[in-house]
């Protein structure tokens, strides 16, 4: 492993684990007013790989939701920081990279990986949770991603996306 790519590498997991843990402090709360326990809603993510069963698989289902919500979180934090090295506006715009990030986490995780899941989601339809399971992915996901590897890449963007700005 290079020098240069260490601190990207810290980047994506810093900005993952950090996305992981800020997404939830949204999403526990509201689940808990739609009355689900933590225990639910992270076997809920579990069920997407292990299917109904995940409901019974008390605190190892649990802990096995927990697991999957921050590979997701590392994978798609590790997309963003290999992507801000290649595209500079990225790096120097973390706003719109934050907003680019929630938009393809949205989309891909409502209608590619839910549908394709061991419970076969289908994406609501209300509007309203729509519009908040939207802005979950961009206030507690994609804008916390792009402005934690900022900070977690400044001088580490590689000599190809610097010379991407001239």
């Amino acid at each position: 492993m290079s020098d240069a790519t260490t601190p990207l590498i810290r980047a994506a997991l810093i900005a993952g684990l950090a996305a992981a843990v800020i997404e939830m402090a949204f999403i526990l709360p509201i689940q808990a007013w739609l009355g689900n326990s933590p225990m639910i809603v992270f076997q809920s993510i579990a069920s997407g790989v292990s299917g109904t069963a995940a409901y019974s698989g008390g605190i190892g289902s649990a802990l096995a939701g927990v697991g999957w919500h921050v590979l997701i979180s590392l994978v798609s934090a590790g997309c963003y920081v290999a992507a801000a090295t290649r595209l500079p506006f990225l790096h120097a715009r973390p706003l719109i990279g934050g907003l680019l990030c929630a938009v393809i986490a949205y989309a891909v995780m409502n209608w590619v990986v839910l549908p394709l899941s061991a419970i076969g989601y289908a994406p609501t339809a209300n509007p309203g949770m729509m519009l908040l399971s939207f802005a979950i992915h961009l206030f507690g996901f994609g804008i916390p991603i792009a402005y934690i590897a900022r900070w977690q890449m400044r001088g580490a963007v590689t000599s190809g996306a610097q010379s991407g700005r001239s």
